[in-house]
């Protein structure tokens, strides 16, 4: 491992180099196994022999066995040998960082007896100077240094918490520390690892946006979201659907033991040379837990631009115009999945010059952005879309962007904003732009400030685009491997875009009724989705099914309101 790491304080040594040397004369790992790992340290910004057991290329004990034996350490089995846990750090720190530090005693000794027991230290990544720097400074004098596993680190932090928290159970939280421990030992081992990088990576390769890993009552199932459709996977066995899915609480630093209540997590993995995050969230069904992933690939976000979306020249140009102003709001809308955060980052990197100060509130931040000051929302504390709308604009920013306008607080911060001379991108869950001024004014917003400050609606959808390998030979639809059988491959997005028109400013004051809007829009020549969706048939990109899928037979008009 190219990275040298040496510390020596109390005979605690370790060289990197040196010690993927001794595994790679060992057979334990090969040169690629280790410029592997390597590159997957450096990328994730994490210790190399965490990438090693990430990576599944060795399992924990084994891992430790060689450590242990490299270092001249003893190895710490955390079943077998005696110790009572100190103060000497918090238990929080200690968990998190794979570290323990013991008082352990010989026959006879207690731990009331005047001096008794030796300070052991349990260590299980020696490479982390972050970690073991301050704590050889501190336990030089007399420890004695033992290597670890954070399965075992962690199985014994909960079993004196157990100890403590005695047969009470916390909103749900398993009791039996021993089946806690038993799913961690199963989630660490090589199949599961190595299933868990499979399904990543095939998802990647298929290019879908979701994984989906779920149960039911006498079944487990692997769905993949591809160009908007769920496709079936093969299933993980039902023996391997908890160690599965307690890797994934692991890697997202969720709590394994935790069953009856919804968590959210993040995971961020290097892959096949490419950066992908990962937002997880698990949720309790009638037959277990249930996960979704969203898969982010950064490479791809940070270089996509209007025009790869699909949309014309028209509408790029308007989308610039309104974005380009000095102050206003610019609405991208359309339901989940429709494609706004992607055209809302594609805008707003375009916006990103050296005399601009850039501002985002986000929940949750999608991928991070240069030049960009980025702020998460936690409700939890306080910090909403409305009350950091607030104390931003002490901070004078020229463009704003807000994730979700999804309540009267966020939408009046928004509409003050840009009225006081900033100028504010963000989306509505609506479906056409006729419905997004209706929803405004339901919103508590005057309709008169959505005539003085709105810059531009825009409303958008993906549609498929049909397969280019065999859209020719309906016969070999079902057989090309491109697509998958399907007949499609790939997104385009469709949007129909609208100014705060002299007649929608008539609607508006008039009662701001949908019908009324609409045919005001439709006087002034307003161009729908519908009439996009025909020149993308028109030129072959898509087909007429696939639009009446997306847009319904009606048109967009005609679509019910979809929230979420």
């Amino acid at each position: 491992m190219s990275t040298g790491v040496a510390m020596a304080s109390g005979g605690l040594r370790y060289d990197a180099r040196a010690f993927a040397k001794r595994l790679t004369e060992s057979g334990q790992l090969s040169e690629q196994d280790v410029r592997l790992a390597e590159e997957v340290s450096r990328q994730n910004r994490q210790s190399q022999l965490k990438s090693v057991l990430d990576l599944g290329l060795m399992g924990e004990d084994a891992l430790a066995e060689s450590l242990a034996s490299f270092m001249g350490l003893a190895r710490w089995d955390g079943e077998e040998e005696r110790g009572e846990l100190t103060d000497a750090l918090p238990a929080a720190f200690m968990r998190e960082n794979g570290v323990l530090v013991l008082r352990e005693f010989v026959e006879g000794d207690t731990a009331e007896s005047a001096g008794a027991g030796a300070t052991v230290v349990v260590v299980t990544d020696p490479s982390d100077r972050m970690v073991l720097g301050p704590m050889v400074s501190r336990f030089s004098d007399g420890a004695q240094w033992k290597i670890g596993t954070l399965k075992d680190v962690r199985r014994f932090l909960e079993d004196r918490e157990s100890e403590v928290d005695g047969e009470e159970s916390d909103g749900g939280r398993v009791d039996v520390a021993g089946e806690v421990a038993q799913l961690r030992d199963l989630a660490s081992e090589a199949p599961v690892i190595r299933f868990f990088n499979q399904v990543v990576e095939r998802a990647m390769d298929l290019g879908a946006s979701d994984i989906h890993l779920e149960r039911f009552d006498r079944r487990t199932a692997l769905r993949f979201r591809v160009d908007g459709m769920l496709i079936d996977q093969p299933a993980p066995a039902a023996a391997m659907y908890e160690p599965l899915l307690c890797r994934v609480k692991i890697l997202s630093s969720l709590d394994i033991a935790e069953r009856r209540r919804a968590q959210d997590g993040r995971i961020q993995m290097r892959m096949r040379g490419r950066m992908v995050d990962m937002r997880v969230s698990i949720v309790p069904t009638l037959y277990g837990q249930d996960a979704a992933i969203r898969l982010q690939d950064r490479a791809r976000l940070a270089g996509i631009e209007l025009r790869d979306l699909g949309f014309s020249d028209a509408h790029i140009g308007l989308l610039r115009q309104a974005a380009a102003q000095s102050h206003g709001i610019l609405l991208i809308t359309g339901p989940t999945g429709s494609g706004k955060t992607t055209t809302l980052y594609s805008l707003l990197r375009e916006m990103v010059t050296g005399d601009r100060k850039v501002v985002t509130v986000e929940d949750p931040v999608e991928y991070s952005m240069d030049g960009v000051n980025q702020i998460q929302v936690n409700a939890s504390i306080g910090l909403t879309f409305g009350t950091t709308l607030r104390h931003i604009l002490r901070h004078d920013p020229d463009v704003i962007l807000v994730g979700e306008i999804r309540d009267k607080e966020t939408a009046d911060m928004a509409f003050q904003s840009a009225l006081t001379g900033h100028m504010v991108l963000s989306t509505l869950h609506t479906n056409d732009v006729p419905a997004t001024f209706v929803r405004l004014v339901d919103m508590g917003v005057e309709p008169y400030l959505v005539n003085a400050a709105v810059e531009g609606v825009s409303a958008q959808r993906l549609v498929r685009k049909v397969c280019e390998h065999c859209r020719n030979a309906d016969d070999a639809r079902g057989a090309c491997k491109k697509c998958g059988g399907l007949g499609y491959r790939g997104r385009v997005a469709i949007m129909e875009f609208s100014r705060v028109t002299t007649g929608v400013k008539r609607a508006m004051l008039g009662g701001a009724e949908e019908h009324a809007i609409r045919a005001a829009l439709e006087g002034e020549g307003f161009e729908t989705m519908v009439r996009e969706g025909d020149r993308l048939i028109a030129e072959g990109v898509t087909d007429r099914a696939e639009i009446a899928r997306v847009l319904g037979h009606a048109g967009s008009a005609g679509l019910d309101d979809v929230s979420g």
